[in-house]
């Protein structure tokens, strides 16, 4: 029995493996990239075996504008996921429980949205921005992000307060609670996994964003990616404070995701399994 049970298992954990592999490799070959010299770097055949060299990570701590752009790209995030969820509790409840003209047609607009690419919304934003004085400003670049990650806050909050029984509501109701209390009181209690995991989900993709910042930041709001592309030069790169930068800008995620990967899994499964 427990060497069928083998077998039986052995094709999942093989595509597993292979997945794993196939994901973390150029982040392995970035890291040691960001850790050789440059005759090392690029040799042909491959050095598998040599010294480390941490001068590329120490080059970028000693640069401003790099130190700068982690701290952007800290606030950016923070203030992205703090207006989409703010925004997003409300308008899901909303969406659910309220009796609304056109609750269909909000819904498809808000996928719709979603869906379109971001480079669409860069020049007729920055010439907004320019107009009212947000380009280059972290409140700028979080208000067009919500864009992306407020229709998909909606869309996942709204399928895990369709999971909160309405007879919750209605013993919340008959003790005196208006909407404002039943959503604190009985919804955020209920869902607060399935909250987590769309606000860590929010906060990778404005972490990871470069084309909208690319275009609506220059010095004061730059963020970590756009820091990143600034290693390339007209004619040349210099690749080991880019790699190296690349792996500074990766592992934050990677360790937050690490982190809260039991809010994520809880989050995403609530209400797959009815009682």
């Amino acid at each position: 029995m427990r060497l069928q049970r083998i077998l039986t298992l052995l094709p999942a954990y093989v595509v597993a493996l292979a997945a794993m592999a196939v994901t973390l490799f150029p982040i392995a070959w970035i890291l040691s990239i960001s850790l050789k010299t440059k005759r090392d770097a690029f040799a042909i055949p491959p050095v598998w075996t040599f010294a480390p060299v941490w001068r590329n990570y120490l080059a970028l701590w000693d640069n401003d504008a790099f130190r700068g752009a982690v701290f952007n790209s800290c606030v950016v995030t923070v203030l992205g996921v703090v207006l989409a969820t703010l925004i997003a509790v409300p308008a899901a409840y909303a969406l659910n429980r309220l009796r609304l003209r056109g609750k269909r047609l909000i819904a498809a607009w808000l996928l719709l949205a979603y869906m379109l690419p971001e480079f669409l919304f860069i020049i007729p934003i920055y010439v907004l921005y320019q107009a009212i004085g947000l380009y280059d400003t972290h409140l700028g670049l979080a208000l067009i992000y919500q864009v992306h990650v407020l229709p998909f806050a909606i869309w996942m909050l709204r399928s895990f307060f369709a999971e909160v029984p309405v007879e919750l509501e209605e013993a919340a109701r008959i003790d005196g609670c208006g909407h404002l209390a039943v959503l604190i009181r009985v919804y955020l209690p209920m869902t607060l996994p399935g909250l987590a995991a769309t606000a860590i989900l929010n906060a990778i993709w404005i972490w990871n964003e470069l084309a909208i910042a690319l275009g609506l930041t220059f010095k004061n709001a730059q963020t970590i990616t756009v820091a990143v592309t600034s290693f390339r030069g007209y004619a040349s790169i210099d690749w080991g404070p880019m790699t190296a930068a690349s792996i500074v800008a990766i592992l934050p995620m990677i360790l937050f995701a690490l982190v809260a990967q039991r809010w994520i899994v809880k989050g995403l499964t609530l209400g797959a399994v009815k009682g």
